[in-house]
């Protein structure tokens, strides 16, 4: 098993984590320098996390961390998330993925705090979706260290990394964090530049 990416992607870490009691490479590179040709041979999309794995002889390569998640659910024989956790999974992933295209404009020299439908509707999405993790972060469907449990640790923890969010008002959040550092792989991981 391989893994591409780099140490600062949210969606590459999360499988950092999930794999860290695996053996598995990780070849880590910086997808908008010399390595993107590279990249671009193998990837179409031009985005990491990209995972590669022999199976009966083949190489099989994934372009995307949801898609490597249920390839590893089965091979590693991981519980399935079940349609609740599915569903609260796409919040994060909707709040991640905001994120990133909002750095990404800010590192282009895009004004995000200009006073746009874009920016406004980016903005309410992690508002909403955090006051929401907020309330329900301590019950049931969190009780578990697993993938959901690993991608909403991450995403707080990439978002403080970026400084793109203020969890001040978020201690039950901040809390989560807290109680999963010493988990397998996650200091490990700390997003670096």
């Amino acid at each position: 098993m391989k893994l591409y990416g780099s140490k600062t992607s949210p969606f590459v870490r999360r499988l950092r984590i999930l794999l860290a009691e695996q053996n598995y490479e990780f070849s880590d590179f910086n997808i908008f320098g010399p390595e993107r040709e590279a990249l671009k041979a193998k990837n179409p999309t031009l985005k990491v996390p990209m995972f590669e794995d022999q199976v009966d002889g083949e190489l099989v390569t994934i372009f995307d961390s949801g898609v490597t998640y249920r390839y590893l659910e089965k091979k590693l024989g991981l519980t399935p998330l079940t349609l609740e956790k599915q569903n609260l999974l796409s919040i994060v992933d909707a709040c991640n993925d905001s994120m990133v295209n909002l750095l990404i404009l800010k590192r282009s020299g895009i004004d995000t705090e200009q006073n746009a439908l874009y920016f406004k509707i980016q903005s309410q999405r992690q508002n909403a979706s955090f006051d929401y993790l907020e309330k329900i972060v301590e019950g049931e469907l969190f009780a578990d260290w697993d993938y959901l449990a690993i991608c909403l640790l991450n995403l707080i923890q990439w978002a403080q990394f970026r400084n793109l969010y203020d969890f001040s008002n978020y201690p039950k959040l901040l809390g989560f964090v807290e109680k999963h550092l010493n988990q397998p792989g996650v200091l490990k991981t700390m997003p670096e530049e």
